[in-house]
């Protein structure tokens, strides 16, 4: 189990430190969206600028995180979409109740997330935002984060 976390978090977020422009951080048009404080913690900064320390790993899809792909390309794909695939990076920011506080979608480098890039990310997000009652706690916090990534098909 040790591995597989292992294996999931530096897939999750080594290879968002290879697309970022800067090298070190990752944003959109909100600025920075987390900063790492060491291998289980991060500052996440909200869209409205405030910014919550959060221990990773701490909440879970009640159908783990392929069970919460499979929903998102069943329920939120459209044949209108782009002609190819590319990675959009979800996080997704939660109350102690979790509630879903915010979610932030985004291809990287950011200089390429174009319109049609950027439509098909917020379909995503409004598939996401129904997923609020399928969440659960592994341990008790007052914020919650949920990162991942999915290669749209």
């Amino acid at each position: 189990m040790k591995q597989l976390i292992l294996f999931i978090y530096s897939a999750l977020f080594c290879s968002i430190s290879v697309y970022c422009q800067d090298g070190k951080n990752i944003y959109d048009e909100y600025g920075t969206i987390y900063i790492p404080v060491n291998d289980s913690t991060i500052i996440y900064n909200t869209r409205k600028g405030e910014r919550h320390e959060v221990k990773l790993n701490q909440i879970y899809f009640t159908d783990g995180e392929d069970g919460l792909k499979d929903y998102l390309r069943t329920e939120c794909h459209h044949s209108d979409s782009d002609d190819y695939s590319y990675r959009v990076f979800f996080f997704m920011l939660f109350d102690s109740k979790l509630r879903i506080k915010e979610i932030r979608g985004i291809t990287l480098p950011f200089n390429h997330y174009t319109g049609q890039k950027k439509k098909r990310v917020e379909q995503y997000i409004k598939g996401l935002k129904r997923t609020e009652s399928k969440w659960r706690m592994k341990s008790s916090q007052e914020w919650y984060v949920y990162c991942f990534s999915l290669v749209t098909d």
